[in-house]
């Protein structure tokens, strides 16, 4: 499996636990890397850092439930 392939599948589990507190070691697993390397790989493939994904992911969800209600 290549990291993009396992970059969609942290992208995924983020999105299953957008909710809950991500653990980053969870998401190393999934990567099967350090948790340094894989927030290098996701900024590289991403150009935005982990945290800043998740708190766009939570804000842009925010958004849609209170449009929403």
């Amino acid at each position: 499996m290549n990291n993009i392939s396992r970059l969609q599948n942290v992208i995924d589990y983020i999105e299953e636990h957008l909710t809950d507190k991500i653990d980053y070691n969870e998401l190393a697993k999934i990567m099967a890397v350090s948790e340094q390397s894989m927030q290098r790989i996701f900024v590289f493939i991403t150009d935005m850092s982990l945290a800043e994904y998740i708190k766009r992911r939570r804000f842009s969800k925010a958004y849609e439930e209170l449009r929403n209600t």
